[in-house]
């Protein structure tokens, strides 16, 4: 199915027409004429966008450190609060793994909207992050153990309860409604992102990228950037394979990707593209975006700098 800007940003209004024995239903998009602040400044280098301050930090991350802050409190009650080690980019990465657009999500995380960004082509090329620092399998072991189950029982409930309140208002997680506006500000984001690919100003550079990128001796070259890794890539670079090794090949090819995109126009006119599209949303969007503060940048960073400070310290080499 064809995703167009227009239907990217748009709700439906129902018109039940009664007549001749039946009700006929018309769907009328809705205009996405609500301009919108952005909440944040533009930056290509990380790709920044109007919306970004009203999305979550992602759900492994935010428990996480609610685990951390909270783990005082239980220990008091009986309760064994430390969790294993776990690294920042190792739970942002679970958390992107499971919430990809590949999927049928409709509104994915923003790591999805993102073409390849200059921090991550130096140390991982096109490879995906990896995962191992969320050290998934000892967390879930040590929140699921007997032990621990029944010292939770056995606790008051409400001292229990009372430990995480106070651990989300440390971090600030516990605002109002803020699920509702990282759906609509992640989803409006995505559809962006697709309708901004197609953008005249986008496909118009594509030709100069791909003259650019005629070095790479890539046999299955496609068109566009957003074609990117091809199907030989995937092979030659084990890309489906998350933790699979970064070659110096798959570097020295996703840097000159990078190049060529900046070189020919692309990336400049796609980030104008997203980013305009990104600037105006229907009245039912705005509304939900106005009864939640866009302050969700300010919280992933102090979620990000509890873990870094609070956490067991990973094994050497681990990211």
């Amino acid at each position: 199915m064809r995703i167009t800007q227009r239907a990217a940003k748009s709700g439906a209004f129902v018109l039940v027409l009664a007549g001749l024995g039946g009700a006929v239903l018309h769907s009328l998009p809705e205009p996405a004429d609500h301009a919108v602040r952005p909440t944040v400044e533009r930056d290509t280098d990380t790709w920044s966008m109007p919306l970004d301050g009203y999305v979550q930090p992602a759900a492994d991350e935010t428990s996480y450190a609610e685990e951390l802050v909270a783990g005082p409190c239980l220990e008091r009650l009986g309760i064994d609060g430390t969790p294993p080690w776990a690294t920042v980019s190792g739970l942002e990465a679970v958390s992107e793994a499971d919430d990809p657009a590949v999927r049928g999500n409709t509104a994915p995380a923003l790591a999805t909207t993102k073409p390849l960004l200059p921090a991550l082509v130096e140390r991982r090329g096109y490879h995906a992050s990896s995962t191992i620092g969320a050290n998934v399998q000892a967390r879930r072991s040590w929140a699921g153990s007997p032990d621990r189950a029944a010292a939770i029982a056995a606790a008051p409930g409400k001292a229990v309860d009372a430990c995480w309140r106070r651990a989300r208002e440390a971090l600030g997680t516990d605002g109002r409604r803020v699920e509702q506006a990282t759906e609509v500000a992640e989803r409006l984001t995505f559809l962006a992102a697709v309708d901004a690919r197609r953008d005249p100003s986008v496909t118009a550079t594509t030709g100069a990228w791909h003259r650019c990128m005629g070095t790479a001796g890539l046999v299955d070259l496609p068109a566009a950037p957003s074609d990117l890794p091809s199907q030989s890539m995937l092979m030659d670079h084990g890309l489906n394979f998350r933790e699979g090794e970064v070659t110096k090949a798959e570097i020295a090819l996703a840097e000159q990707d990078l190049s060529c995109q900046e070189s020919s126009g692309y990336r400049a006119a796609l980030y104008d593209a997203q980013w305009s599209r990104l600037l105006h949303v229907t009245a039912t969007d705005a509304a939900v975006l106005a009864a939640a503060r866009p302050d969700q940048l300010a919280v992933a960073e102090r979620v990000a700098t509890t873990i870094e400070q609070l956490a067991p310290e990973a094994p050497e080499g681990v990211d």
